[in-house]
């Protein structure tokens, strides 16, 4: 059913501002003037086509959200309240369609969890699974409190990433767009003056002008095939199938291979640590664990652990039979278990391994650098090559007949 958000006059004549479900917006009218209010505005938060409309919800919100949530539980905010309150300064109108529906449905007495797990494109299995488990322990705001540093330490090693990867990305972008100008505009031209001279031609260079002409002729043809080329690639990395593949072919790289590994280490100790830190048992956190690693093979091991710790074999046994993850994770896990503090050596794990890859990063980074400056200087001395060859065939012709 629809959700409204309304406001209205009471019969003291005070503001009220909430939320209702009703068929229409008109039926949401009736409901409310049948309670004796007096309707301002009636706003459908559902958005008409869903969340192409509405977009999606950001890491920093999701923090930002769960660092409100703790600090308003621990001033002793009811819940719904505090939702209310979020909805209201949140500028991201999927975030507040979905408070909106999370704060009436708690006011109608339904769990917190269970509300969010209607949302589960937006809410993964580890936000969900802490929550549950702050509900079943009445410590809800630590809860929040555990989600929002874990989401904003995820943030910024996504930032940190994505900025380590800028460089050879604007170099791509610019080498992408310099060849395209090269088609539409050098090329023909060249080709125009040079197949009106009558000399003779090396085999590449008139293959070359060749095609300048082609482009120059079919300039519409050549700007759909260079954009649908582009469409192509995105589209092989934004598939399921495709990406998977072209990630297994990545892992076989060694630099980045090495650099996978650390990154799945990080987000598989940083997981584990604050589902325990959550009071969620340890079986339960290595089956939710196993949806933090990106390579097959890890989510399997991971998901085998939960099964055999739960036969009472040790946690770091187990990893070191296994020999998949490193032995440093299994070392670890193990001085976790003998000291009674399993989450924290995890925690302090995952910012070592979150430096690493940081450090990894940077190397690889370093290393595209030169390799790309290369490919671009060979590029353009093969085409300065192939263009000039003619010119001093030219030159040579004309001193000849002088």
């Amino acid at each position: 059913m629809p959700l409204f958000a309304y406001k209205a006059l009471d019969t003291k004549g005070k503001i009220v501002e909430d939320t209702i479900q009703a068929t229409t917006k008109k039926d949401a009218a009736t409901i409310l003037s049948a309670n004796n209010l007096k309707v301002l505005t009636i706003q459908n938060l559902e958005g008409g086509i869903g969340n192409i409309v509405l977009g999606g919800i950001s890491i920093s919100e999701k923090a930002n959200f769960c660092r409100f949530m703790a600090i308003m539980l621990r001033a002793g905010l009811p819940l719904p309240e505090a939702l209310e309150i979020i909805r209201r300064e949140s500028s991201n109108k999927r975030m507040q369609k979905i408070l909106a529906d999370i704060s009436f449905q708690t006011r109608k007495g339904r769990n917190l969890s269970a509300v969010l797990s209607q949302y589960k494109e937006d809410f993964d299995q580890v936000f969900l699974t802490i929550v549950t488990a702050g509900e079943h322990s009445g410590t809800l705001e630590k809860s929040f409190d555990y989600l929002a540093k874990q989401l904003m330490a995820s943030y910024e090693f996504t930032q940190k990433v994505k900025g380590s990867l800028m460089y050879p990305a604007v170099i791509i972008a610019a080498m992408l767009g310099e060849a395209l100008l090269m088609l539409l505009f050098v090329l023909p031209k060249l080709s125009t003056v040079f197949m009106s001279l009558d000399i003779e031609l090396p085999l590449a260079t008139r293959l070359i002008l060749d095609f300048g002409k082609f482009v120059g002729d079919n300039t519409a043809l050549t700007l759909g095939v260079f954009f649908g080329f582009i469409a192509l690639v995105l589209f092989l990395f934004t598939n399921r199938k495709t990406r998977s593949y072209l990630f297994s072919l990545l892992t076989k790289v060694p630099v980045v291979k090495k650099m996978i590994v650390e990154i799945d280490v990080s987000r598989f100790a940083r997981t584990l640590s604050i589902l325990l830190k959550s009071g969620v048992p340890i079986i339960e956190t290595l089956e939710v664990s196993a949806g933090a690693v990106s390579q097959p093979k890890w989510k399997e091991a991971t998901k085998r652990f939960s099964a055999q710790v739960a036969r009472g074999k040790a946690l770091s046994e187990v990893m070191l039979e296994d020999e998949l993850f490193p032995a440093v994770l299994a070392q670890a896990v193990r001085t976790g278990e003998e000291t009674g503090s399993i989450d924290v050596v995890l925690e302090d794990l995952a910012d070592f391994y979150e430096k690493e890859v940081d450090y990894s990063l940077k190397r690889v980074t370093s290393l595209l650098e030169p390799v790309l400056m290369l490919i671009i200087g060979i590029a353009v001395g093969v085409m300065v090559v192939l263009i000039i060859t003619p010119i001093y065939s030219i030159v040579g012709g004309l001193d000849n007949s002088l």
